[in-house]
């Protein structure tokens, strides 16, 4: 890729990120690098194809960044070689941009220990601005990591709240907010004498009986309490 046909300075007062783009596919090497070049405060050093180069170039023109996929072909893939540019040089951040999620790249990715490291999948990255801002966190000593690869790794626990209807689930929030059966018929318009069957299936579903000495109301909503903080931290 020729290099002279951008302008990698930058005229803006604030110092621009530093960032050494490494992908072994040419084509995405290059649109990366013209889309980075419009961004005014990311300055694209350098753009190789190989590990090996990545390597020598970070001695080099010392970016503040390294952007590189997993798979680079020949030799080392991205995870070995960003923790050989991290162990010279641990100041710098490195945005791994992949269309890998095998939990093997992955495991390598977490077992680095380190600040500085920013992990995407191609797929997920739906404009340039959501790289800029992967680039702008790894280069402040941020790590993050792509949404669908934190489900993989670690599945949310499933609320016993996803057990419920959505009519259960807007009665069990009445409930926890105090209303009675009649203010609950109101909310839901139903009869009031409907509202005691629809508790008692709140109550089957979520397993409280009646056989604890704290009221199925209380318990319920307790149950509530606890599973909605539980979905918000």
């Amino acid at each position: 890729m020729d290099l002279e046909q951008f302008d990698f300075t930058d005229g803006s007062s604030v110092s621009p990120i530093n960032v050494l783009v490494c992908d072994n596919e040419s084509l995405f090497r290059e649109i990366l690098v013209a889309a980075l070049h419009k961004e005014p405060l990311i300055n694209v050093v350098g753009a190789v194809a190989s590990g090996t180069e990545a390597i020598e170039l970070v001695k080099v023109t010392t970016p503040d960044v390294v952007l590189m996929d997993i798979e680079l072909g020949d030799g080392p893939n991205g995870i070995v070689i960003a923790a050989e540019i991290k162990n010279a040089s641990p100041e710098t951040g490195i945005v791994i941009l992949s269309a890998h999620r095998d939990k093997e790249f992955l495991a390598g990715f977490l077992d680095e220990g380190t600040i500085g490291w920013s992990f995407l999948l191609k797929q997920s990255v739906a404009d340039i601005h959501s790289l800029v801002r992967a680039i702008e966190s790894a280069a402040a000593g941020q790590v993050t990591m792509d949404p669908a690869v934190m489900n993989d790794l670690f599945p949310r626990q499933i609320s016993l709240l996803e057990r419920l209807t959505h009519n259960q689930l807007e009665a069990l929030m009445f409930i926890a907010s105090g209303y009675a059966d009649s203010a609950i018929a109101a909310e839901l318009l139903i009869d009031e004498d409907l509202v005691g069957p629809l508790l008692q299936t709140i109550y089957a579903d979520l397993h409280i009986d009646e056989s604890g000495a704290v009221d199925q109301r209380v318990r319920a909503t307790l149950v509530y309490l606890q599973e909605t903080a539980q979905v918000s931290s």
